[in-house]
């Protein structure tokens, strides 16, 4: 059963065949929302944004990001709204939303079928300029993806031409954010996150580092590297409006934050057999993502070795550092990323 969340956009959504368990009306925060729902089981929950105080602010999706199952929300979308442009949409991908539609055969088609990242990308652009999305006219007969359309056009593409952006106020791109997290224990995303920082300052880039639920950063004694708890991280990286990055040690929190993640792994033998004795399938969680050896003594061969034994494609290996030191390791490093040239 389903949950709505409705305001002004009722009218789309009535003549529609849901199962509903529970309807809300009116305008409401997100942390009214989440505290009505966080111990409430529904299969999806769609929103009509109009329903949401400030619903052009990226933070209320923050908000609810951390404290509702994000993979269960859909989202409708004004097509007239500030948020069905290209800039918007990039921050709620980056955030784990995939489910977001402009009509009420969007909302249907998204019941039926989810989507997932893979069906987004086309619209992930984090540093981009917002621009008119996709008129009606520019979409034929929609598609399933086995035959090379994202399943997120078919939605999105039925909503009509929308209002010149340009009579809007314009949104200004935030800053790139990248979140680091040990795998193994101890796989050393602090250090390494101080010495990415060091060496983009380096390259006269402003640099703002912030860890979740811990208080490392401190012995670094360095500026611009704070600490902070899992409810006020999302916050943090939207006050960072002045900064080129944000780096994240994301320590053990795990909800879509950041635009972009990279893994590390030490791969000392206990530190691996730690690793799989607390999760077996962890390497089948990674498979896809930006996996880094950290701190590796391991040979070529090795590496190649563990990268097979665990079915995953290593994206980077980093040998051990001196932090105290810029290293040509971890410029190459933020090259591969995209972060420098």
């Amino acid at each position: 059963m389903n949950v709505l969340v409705v305001n002004q956009q009722e009218n789309v959504l009535s003549p529609l065949n849901i199962e509903i368990i529970k309807t809300l009306r009116g305008t409401f925060s997100a942390d009214e929302l989440i505290s009505t729902f966080t111990n409430f089981f529904f299969a999806r929950m769609i929103i009509d944004i109009t329903a949401l105080q400030m619903p052009e602010d990226i933070v209320t999706y923050q908000k609810l990001s951390i404290g509702l199952p994000i993979d269960k929300i859909i989202l409708l979308i004004p097509a007239n709204s500030r948020v069905a442009n290209n800039f918007f949409l990039s921050k709620l991908i980056s955030m784990g939303y995939y489910n977001f539609t402009t009509n009420g055969d969007g909302v249907m088609y998204l019941l039926n079928t989810p989507n997932t990242y893979k069906e987004v990308a086309h619209l992930h652009q984090p540093e981009v300029a917002p621009q008119q999305m996709m008129p009606q006219q520019q979409v034929q007969q929609p598609m399933m993806p086995q035959q090379g359309m994202q399943p997120m056009q078919q939605p999105m593409g039925q909503m009509g031409p929308m209002n010149q952006m340009g009579q809007m106020a314009p949104m200004m791109a935030g800053p790139r954010s990248l979140g680091v997290k040990d795998i193994t224990d101890g796989a050393g995303a602090s250090s390494l996150i101080y010495m990415m920082k060091k060496e983009l300052e380096a390259q006269n880039l402003s640099v703002l580092a912030i860890e979740v639920e811990k208080r490392e950063f401190a012995f670094f004694k360095e500026k611009n590297m704070i600490s902070t708890d899992k409810h006020s991280v999302a916050q943090e990286i939207m006050k960072a409006g002045n900064f080129n990055y944000v780096l994240v040690d994301l320590n053990n929190y795990d909800e879509p934050l950041c635009d972009d993640v990279i893994y590390l792994i030490e791969p000392s033998v206990i530190k691996l057999n730690k690793l799989m004795l607390r999760d077996r399938t962890i390497f089948s969680k990674l498979r896809g993502k930006k996996v880094i050896v950290n701190k590796s003594i391991l040979s070529q061969a090795d590496v190649r070795e563990f990268s097979q034994e665990a079915g995953i494609r290593l994206f980077y290996v980093l040998p051990p550092l001196n932090d105290r030191e810029r290293s040509r390791d971890i410029y190459d490093l933020l090259a591969h990323l995209g972060m420098l040239k």
